[in-house]
C-alpha cells in the first residue's frame, strides 16, 4: 500500500466516522426527547445542551454574516452585489429565528408577545376597525395558540427530518471528492464547500433538536379540551361576568322604561290608540320604536366603554355591525314597512284586501295588523313584512265578504247540504240534519259554490199529467193545482214561511205535459228545504187523486214495418 493509498484509507475512515457521528447525534438527541419528561432533574440538563447548541450555531451565523458583509464591500459587480445582498438577509433572518427559539426554551414562554412597538403610526379606516375587534381577535387567537404552535412546530420537524439527511449526504459526496482531489485550487473550494455543509448539518441539528423541545414542552404543559373550556368559561365570567351582567340589566331595564312611558303617553294621549290615526301621530309612534331600538343597541354598549372591558365592547361592535351587514337587502322592504306603518304605502286601514285566499278589512296597522273578515267575525294577526306587496282598495256596500255566516244553510254543488256551525282561515265545518259533521278546507269549499239557503230561496218542482188532460192543462189545472198547495201549506204550517207560489204550464213532453210548481220561501225555512220538496211532490199526487187526473209514465212504442 502505497502512501497516498494510507492517506485516502485514513480519509475515508476519519470521512466515515464523521458520517456516523453526525447521525448518532442525529438519533441520539431525537431519543432524548421521547424520554425528556420522565427524569425533571434531565429536563434541565437538555435544555442547557438545547440553549449551547443553539448560541454555537447562531454564532457560527453571525461569523458567517460578518464575513458576508466584509465581502459585499470589496465587490464591484452589480450582479455579485445583488447575491451577496440576498445572502445576508437570509443569514439575519436565520439568526433571528435561532435567537428567537433560544428566547423561548430560556424563558420558557413567547418573548414576541412582550415586546411592543412603541411608534404610532397613521392608520386607515380598515386598520382602525381592526383595532376596534382587536381584543376579540386577540381573544380568539389565544384560545387556539397552543394548537397552532403545535402544528407550526410539526411542519418545522417534517421540513427538518426532510432536510437533514438530503444535508448528510452532500457533506458526504463533498468529503468524498476531497479524497480524490489533486487539483490544489479544487481542493481549496471543496474544502470551503464540505465547511459550509458542516455548518449546515449542525444548523438544522439545532433547529430540529430545539423544535422538538418545544412541541415536547407544550405537550407536557397542555390540558384537556374539556378543562380547558371550563377554565376559560371561568375565567370569563370571573373577569367579565359582572360587567356582562350589567350591560344586560341595562338593557333590560331601558326597555321597560320605555315601555312603561308609552304606556303612560297612550294613557294621556288615547288618540295613539285609534284605528283611524293621522299621519303625525303614526310618525311618533314610528320615531319612538326606532329611539328605542336605538337606545338598546347604546346603553350596553355604553357600559361596556364605562367598565373599559375592550372585550365586551368589541363583540357588541361586531354584534351591531353583522346585523347592519344581515339587514342591508332589507332597506327596500324596511322603507316599504315604514310606509305601510305610516298608512300611506299600498295598504290602508278600513279597505279591502285578499290574503291567503279570503278577503279581509284592514282594521288597525301596526307591527301586528288587525285584519278581520266582517262576515264571519275571523281576526287575524298579520305581520307588517307580510303586508308588503299587497294591494287594498275601498270596500263597496254590495261587495261579499264570504258566502254564509255562523248558522246559515247551504248546498253545495257536490250535493251536500248543511248548516254552518264553524269557520277558521283554514276549514269551514258543516252540519246536516242528523247531527253529522263535514269539513272542508276553505278554498275547497268556496270551489263548490256553495248556495246560501238563508237569505230567502227558491223551489221550482216539475210535475206531469197525462196529454188526455191537454184542454185543460194550461190554464184550469194550474190554478186547481195552486189553490190545492196552498191548502195544503196552510195545514202543514209553512205560511209563515212562505213568500210567492205559483203554478205554470212549463213544456209539452214526449209523454206528459209539465207543469212547473214554484215557492219562494223564506230564510227561516231553510232547515225543511228537502222535506218541502218532498210535501210538493206528495201533495201534488193527491191532488192528482181528488181531481182524477191521470199521472202518465214512459212508453216506448214499437211499429213493425211491413214485409
Amino acid at each position: 500500500m502505497t502512501h497516498r493509498d494510507e492517506v485516502c484509507f485514513f480519509r475515508y475512515n476519519f470521512f466515515t466516522f464523521e458520517i456516523g457521528f453526525f447521525m448518532f447525534k442525529y438519533f441520539f438527541l431525537s431519543f432524548s426527547f421521547l424520554l425528556y419528561f420522565s427524569s425533571p432533574i434531565f429536563a434541565d440538563d437538555e435544555t442547557l445542551y438545547m440553549l449551547n447548541e443553539l448560541q454555537v450555531s447562531t454564532e457560527t451565523l453571525k461569523q458567517e454574516l460578518k464575513v458576508k458583509k466584509g465581502e459585499i464591500k470589496k465587490t464591484l459587480s452589480q450582479n455579485d452585489s445583488e447575491i451577496l445582498k440576498n445572502d445576508i438577509k437570509n443569514l439575519s433572518k436565520q439568526i433571528d429565528e435561532l435567537e428567537t427559539k433560544f428566547s423561548k426554551i430560556a424563558t420558557g414562554i413567547d418573548v414576541s408577545a412582550v415586546k411592543r412597538n412603541g411608534t404610532e403610526v397613521e392608520t386607515t379606516l380598515s386598520e382602525d376597525f381592526q383595532l376596534l375587534i382587536k381584543p376579540l381577535i386577540q381573544s380568539a387567537k389565544d384560545g387556539t395558540k397552543e394548537m397552532r404552535e403545535k402544528a407550526y412546530l410539526q411542519e418545522e420537524i417534517e421540513e427538518y427530518k426532510s432536510i437533514l439527511p438530503k444535508a448528510t449526504k452532500a457533506h458526504a459526496n463533498v468529503q468524498n471528492l476531497l479524497t480524490l482531489s489533486k487539483d490544489k485550487e479544487l481542493t481549496e473550494e471543496l474544502k470551503a464547500l464540505e465547511v459550509y455543509w458542516k455548518q449546515q448539518i449542525q444548523l438544522l441539528s439545532s433547529k430540529l433538536n430545539a423544535s422538538l423541545h418545544q412541541i415536547a414542552t407544550l405537550e407536557k404543559n397542555s390540558v384537556s379540551f374539556s378543562s380547558s373550556l371550563k377554565e376559560n368559561s371561568k375565567n370569563f365570567f370571573q373577569a367579565r361576568g359582572f360587567v356582562l351582567f350589567k350591560g344586560v340589566m341595562g338593557t333590560i331595564l331601558l326597555l321597560l322604561l320605555m315601555r312603561f312611558l308609552y304606556f303612560i303617553l297612550i294613557k294621556v294621549f288615547p288618540i295613539f290608540t285609534k284605528p283611524s290615526r293621522s299621519f303625525s301621530i303614526r310618525f311618533i309612534d314610528l320615531l319612538y320604536k326606532a329611539l328605542t331600538i336605538s337606545l338598546a343597541i347604546i346603553v350596553p354598549m355604553t357600559i361596556f366603554y364605562i367598565e373599559d372591558d375592550s372585550f365586551l365592547f368589541s363583540i357588541g361592535v361586531l354584534l351591531f355591525l353583522g346585523m347592519l351587514w344581515a339587514f342591508r337587502n332589507l332597506i327596500a322592504n324596511l322603507w316599504q314597512q315604514a310606509r305601510l306603518f305610516l298608512n300611506i304605502g299600498s295598504v290602508r286601514e278600513e279597505e279591502r284586501i285578499f290574503f291567503e285566499g279570503l278577503p279581509w278589512k284592514v282594521k288597525n296597522i301596526n307591527v301586528f295588523t288587525i285584519i278581520e273578515n266582517p262576515t264571519t267575525g275571523m281576526q287575524l294577526r298579520v305581520p307588517i313584512e307580510k303586508l308588503v306587496g299587497l294591494n287594498s282598495r275601498p270596500a263597496q256596500k254590495h261587495e261579499p265578504w264570504f258566502p254564509c255566516t255562523f248558522e246559515e244553510w247551504v248546498i253545495l254543488s257536490d250535493g251536500y247540504y248543511g248548516r254552518m256551525i264553524g269557520i277558521s282561515p283554514e276549514f269551514v265545518e258543516l252540519e246536516n240534519l242528523g247531527g253529522g259533521r263535514k269539513t272542508y278546507l276553505v278554498a275547497d269549499f268556496l270551489a263548490l259554490s256553495p248556495l246560501n239557503l238563508s237569505s230567502d230561496m227558491r223551489l221550482v218542482e216539475t210535475f206531469g199529467i197525462s196529454y188526455k188532460h191537454q184542454k185543460e192543462s194550461t190554464r184550469i189545472i194550474p190554478n186547481l193545482l195552486q189553490e190545492f198547495l196552498l191548502k195544503k201549506f196552510e195545514e202543514e204550517d209553512y205560511m209563515h214561511g212562505l213568500i210567492k207560489l205559483l203554478v205554470q204550464f212549463k213544456s209539452a213532453g214526449d209523454s206528459s205535459l209539465n207543469l212547473a210548481i214554484i215557492v219562494n220561501l223564506r230564510g227561516d225555512m231553510a232547515g225543511l228545504y228537502y222535506k218541502i220538496q218532498r210535501d210538493i211532490q206528495r201533495w201534488c199526487v193527491e191532488a192528482s187523486n181528488e181531481y182524477n187526473w191521470e199521472i202518465p209514465f214512459p212508453q216506448l212504442t214499437i211499429h213493425q214495418g211491413g214485409e
